[in-house]
């Protein structure tokens, strides 16, 4: 009977070293990139509402995924997204948005109001992608539509897609990579967005 309590002891113990030395996983978030304001906007008297961001279902998890061999995708055991990208990115859009101060107001999707515009988004691609030599890059591709709510007419529309190398070839560089190349290309398209508004207003 004793011999019995030592083992079902041992064992116990055992377990709970087992526990303690599993590796948790790390979460990373997207930051909120740095945002010049737009003090004379052609479209600071316009209303937009952002449509909900579009993208394949690898980017509506929070698996962080990766390229190898130019099709092989898989996905970090130890990392995670502290949310979704698509989640994440359609907070940071609008968030940029309202901080540029392009427009009088900026609603989501699940605002009643009406608007002047409508804003379309497509994440296409935010993957890190692994070359032969084990060196990383990271590559986002995104297309904007900018839709003027009378009349539901397509103003115009803009695909971005850029590539950029990673520090380290690990979550952690593929992330930091993803942070800075998604800062520029919503600079891009906030550039780009003010333009069209510009553009349109002029021709009414």
């Amino acid at each position: 009977m004793l011999y019995m309590v030592w083992i079902i002891i041992a064992v116990a113990m055992s377990g709970c070293s087992i526990v303690k030395t599993v590796p948790s996983k790390s979460e990373y978030r997207l930051v909120t990139p740095e945002v010049v304001q737009k003090h004379h906007s052609a479209c600071h008297q316009s209303t937009l509402k952002l449509e909900p961001v579009q993208s394949a279902n690898t980017f509506l998890n929070r698996q962080i995924y990766y390229v190898t061999n130019d099709i092989e995708e898989h996905h970090y055991t130890q990392s995670l997204w502290a949310q979704s990208p698509n989640s994440m990115i359609e907070q940071l859009i609008k968030q940029v948005l309202i901080e540029s101060n392009m427009f009088a107001s900026v609603l989501d999707y699940r605002s009643n109001a009406d608007t002047t515009w409508r804003y379309e988004v497509r994440l296409l691609d935010f993957m890190q992608y692994f070359e032969h030599d084990m060196s990383s890059y990271v590559k986002v591709s995104m297309d904007f539509v900018l839709i003027k709510n009378i009349g539901r007419q397509v103003v115009a529309s803009k695909h971005i897609e850029m590539t950029l190398p990673t520090q380290s070839a690990d979550a952690r560089g593929g992330v930091q990579a993803l942070n800075r190349l998604l800062s520029r290309i919503l600079a891009k398209s906030n550039a780009w967005l003010e333009t069209q508004c510009h553009y349109s207003e002029e021709g009414v």
